[in-house]
């Protein structure tokens, strides 16, 4: 009997992962669905699922994984109508950038019996330093090299965290775990905060006496610099945001006063201030980006996490052979 896998979401991440779940060892079907039928044909093309439903409702009572890759916004109308419905012994995980809603709505709407876990896919050191602009097409190595974020709730079965941590297997990414709110206080840093800044950087130009000179003159820098704004759909940022508003604020306020700072050394007329400034900041990102090189990380608070072993077909996420698309349901 082949066991399924549910892709509700079928963006960037969801087709990449159902593409690499394409590679695992087991009797599987990979069923998928997008509310945007864009996305759904993009990913049968592409290989990511062998089945689409135009629902998930029509799959939801059969499916021993679901994976949600939708904005986070809406993951939550999904589960209060099909939570109920879901499969004695399911694992469901998600993949958005914030991750406590998904916690809270998990803990609301699905019945005993069901496991929950977040998962956020992290790109490898390739898509770092490759330059222009990146690529939104799925591929099945999007994460090789990269990481896995494991967000666990306090009561996670062993069966979800061994779902999780083999998927990192699958997708070729290292798992490592990471608290709930420390992990949507990081992301409104690497996500929302670069986003935000990129906007308010182009408001003060735009507001300024000489925008009409600064638009004539306005290279490459200033460009790259502002293009993030445009690089999210708004109301999808926007609902994200609400839903990590005080973690977003924190870190303004954090910006806020090292923008402060940087005033005060670029105000100081002597000493190497604003080099040393500078030379900081440099050594801090080639020592990030060797990190992620390297993938060594021996700070007690990113916790590598260790292949675990359970009976049965979630030991290894479905290690038997691959089942044919006409095998499934």
């Amino acid at each position: 009997m082949a066991y399924e896998i549910l892709l509700i979401g079928l963006d960037q991440v969801g087709a990449s992962l159902g593409m690499a779940l394409n590679d695992a060892d087991g009797d599987i079907v990979r069923i998928g669905f997008d509310p945007d039928r864009l996305l759904s044909k993009r990913a049968e093309k592409a290989g990511a699922v062998d089945r689409l439903v135009s629902h998930p409702r029509k799959s939801i009572a059969s499916a021993d994984i679901v994976i949600f890759s939708l904005p986070i916004d809406e993951v939550e109308v999904y589960l209060e109508h099909l939570g109920a419905k879901t499969k004695e012994g399911a694992v469901i995980i998600e993949t958005a950038q914030v991750k406590a809603p998904f916690f809270k709505w998990a803990e609301e709407y699905l019945p005993e019996g069901r496991s929950y876990i977040g998962a956020t896919p992290i790109v490898g050191p390739s898509s770092l330093t490759s330059g222009g602009a990146p690529s939104e097409e799925p591929r099945a190595d999007l994460y090789a090299d990269g990481m896995l974020a494991i967000i666990a709730p306090l009561n996670a079965s062993e069966i979800a965290l061994a779902v999780a941590v083999n998927l990192a297997s699958i997708i070729e990414a290292t798992p490592f775990f990471i608290d709930l709110h420390e992990h949507d206080a990081t992301l409104a840093s690497t996500e929302e905060l670069p986003v935000l800044l990129s906007a308010a950087l182009l408001q003060a130009a735009a507001h300024s006496t000489s925008w009409k000179e600064l638009q004539r003159v306005a290279g490459r820098n200033f460009a790259h610099a502002t293009s993030l704004c445009s690089t999210i759909p708004l109301t999808v940022f926007e609902k994200r945001l609400i839903l990590n508003r005080q973690k977003v604020l924190d870190k303004l306020d954090q910006f806020i006063q090292e923008l402060h700072d940087l005033r005060e050394v670029l105000a100081e007329e002597d000493g190497p201030g604003i080099s040393d400034y500078l030379k900081e900041a440099d050594r801090a990102h080639q020592s990030w980006i060797r990190a992620r090189e390297q993938n060594d990380w021996a700070s007690a608070e990113l916790r590598p996490a260790e292949r675990i072993t359970s009976a049965g077909i979630f030991a290894n996420l479905l290690g038997f052979r691959r089942a044919k698309p006409s095998e499934g349901k």
